[in-house]
């Protein structure tokens, strides 16, 4: 009977112990609403350069008589990821290449049209235009930040 009398007592005290030291997740953190836990006199918020894009790489597909054009990018025609496909019934017309290529001074892009039928593209680098790209089946071009020779003909991204 004592030994039964023990194990209760230690049970009973196991419980205490476990339901005193556990943390209810439902209640919020004691320091949410403290924004002075540590503060620090020197840190300075860092100005942002509005004039620089987050995304400079950008394709417009201008004018398409396809059903659809799938648009692939990278560093070199092995290196092209399928980043977007444009829809005929979709009102998206303009595409962000892919992040891993924004950074780069010259891309590869490809675009291949579903059918054999007309497609009309522009792409941009910080929203000026650097390349028209026209094709009717698929088409690949390597554009650089710096060309110009196609600032007239992209009609579509004024």
């Amino acid at each position: 009977m004592k030994k039964k009398i023990n194990l209760v007592g230690a049970i009973l005290i196991a419980i205490v112990f476990f339901t005193a030291c556990t943390v209810n997740i439902n209640q919020p953190n004691s320091n949410a609403n403290n924004t002075n836990v540590f503060p620090n006199e020197n840190t300075v918020p860092l100005p942002i350069d509005e004039s620089i894009e987050q995304n400079p790489w950008s394709v417009v597909v201008c004018s398409a008589r396809t059903k659809s054009v799938t648009l692939s990018a990278g560093t070199n025609e092995t290196d092209g990821e399928v980043f977007a496909i444009w829809q005929k019934d979709t009102g998206q017309r303009e595409f962000d290449l892919p992040a891993r290529v924004q950074s780069l001074s010259r891309i590869y892009l490809k675009g291949s049209a579903s059918d054999k039928n007309q497609v009309e593209m522009c792409v941009l680098y910080n929203g000026q235009p650097k390349k028209r790209v026209e094709f009717d089946d698929d088409e690949d071009v390597i554009v650089s930040s710096t060309d110009i020779d196609d600032l007239d003909k992209c009609r579509c991204a004024e």
